[in-house]
């Protein structure tokens, strides 16, 4: 075989591993993205909030069965990490829960500070089940930046709270957003802010984002898994 022949015949086996080898790149490059959307969203919990130090006690999430205004008696699960303590940036931030159906109409929000003195309340509706967010009216003042609420969720079976309503409660401190904040998010998708309020300690921010996420992956499995691992509290 001449030199020029076996250089045609190199060149003729570069293009066919070229045309074979794409699809694979393609592929590959396909499965890093989607890995890299699905990775999973762990919450940091040894955070130091910038303000106020945690309270000592922040116990009080628990969770009860549904009794009176749930049909099937399922337990309601309030969406918090393991110290019931996390940051928000928001002035009235959403509180997350897993509400199975029920009869309850309305649910009342209210938030202390943390001497115990009463700071805002308000009577919110049920407009449906499943994982369902809970905020206070815009009209109302907003929470002091550097300062820990303590937040109480009741839902209301009757027509007046009762002493016997599952409520469920959880500590939120508000920091202020910075253009910092704003500059390091702007860009990312929902997946990745979830992960960057994840890794500091932005508990309601997270959970908003991923819900978000999830309304724009709704194929995405590992982040349904994700989700159902905090309602179990995993």
């Amino acid at each position: 075989m001449t030199s020029v022949q076996l250089k045609l015949l190199n060149l003729s086996l570069s293009a066919i591993i070229s045309v074979y080898s794409f699809p694979v790149q393609a592929q590959s490059t396909l499965a890093s993205k989607n890995n890299s959307l699905s990775e999973e969203i762990v919450f940091q919990d040894s955070f130091t909030p910038p303000g106020e130090p945690e309270p000592k006690d922040t116990k009080g999430s628990g969770s009860r069965d549904g009794g009176k205004c749930f049909p099937n008696e399922e337990k309601i699960k309030p969406l918090m990490p393991e110290r019931n303590y996390g940051l928000t940036l928001r002035k009235h931030p959403s509180i997350f829960i897993n509400l199975p159906e029920t009869k309850a109409k309305q649910v009342m929000l209210s938030l202390r500070d943390k001497t115990g003195k009463y700071y805002q309340r308000a009577f919110l509706p049920i407009s449906s089940n499943g994982i369902v967010s809970f905020s206070l009216p815009e009209d109302k003042p907003p929470l002091v930046v550097g300062k820990n609420y303590r937040w109480s969720l009741v839902v209301v079976c009757g027509n007046t709270v009762q002493p016997d309503d599952p409520t469920f409660m959880g500590w939120v401190q508000r920091v202020e957003r910075t253009s910092q904040i704003d500059g390091e998010l702007t860009g990312k998708s929902a997946v990745d802010k979830a992960k960057w309020y994840a890794h500091r300690g932005y508990w309601y921010e997270m959970i908003a984002e991923i819900e978000r996420a999830r309304k724009i992956e709704p194929n995405n499995v590992q982040l349904s898994r994700t989700l159902q691992k905090l309602v179990n509290g995993e």
